[in-house]
């Protein structure tokens, strides 16, 4: 999503119509993935560790500074350690798929003309990364929306962290 701010600066500078920005400018975009990433570490990882590996792989996808849509195959590998607790079968759940299979496809599509043809489509792979961004996102809220604690992962107090050690004393 944010290439396309990237490639209009560079050909500005390039052009020297403008002073080169702080290195500042180009750290922005980690500001939303370093707080999601905190948010899952802390607020996710000590009740389902696999979950949290998911949402964690699932967000630094989709707020990265160069988003494809062949990246999902980044997390495609985590899924089905946490799977189980997803409730696949809600209608939100499957419009979220839905909108992001049409979004891959959009983004494929004009990707293709890009890169393939040659043609000067810079314009529609922003708006259809955007797209892609945007259906990430809401297939991201979908997921923990569906999310189901299962009570045998879960430790055997509410306290994070201590379900282990109780468990192997009780051994």
């Amino acid at each position: 999503m944010y290439w396309y701010w990237i490639y209009l600066l560079r050909g500005r500078v390039a052009s020297a119509e403008v002073v080169a920005p702080s290195t500042w400018v180009g750290n922005v975009p980690l500001i939303p993935q370093i707080l999601i990433l905190g948010f899952s570490s802390l607020g996710i990882a000590p009740y389902d560790l696999t979950f949290a590996l998911f949402c964690q792989t699932f967000c630094f996808v989709a707020f990265n500074k160069v988003m494809t849509a062949q990246y999902f195959t980044w997390y495609l590998c985590l899924l089905p350690l946490c799977s189980d607790r997803i409730q696949w079968s809600s209608r939100r759940m499957l419009l979220s798929l839905s909108l992001l299979l049409v979004s891959i496809l959009t983004w494929l599509g004009s990707a293709f003309t890009l890169e393939m043809l040659g043609w000067r489509s810079h314009r529609q792979v922003w708006m259809a990364s955007v797209l892609f961004f945007a259906a990430n996102v809401n297939l991201l809220v979908a997921i923990l929306n569906g999310y189901r604690v299962d009570k045998t992962w879960r430790s055997l107090s509410d306290t994070p962290g201590e379900g282990w050690s109780q468990k192997v004393k009780a051994s």
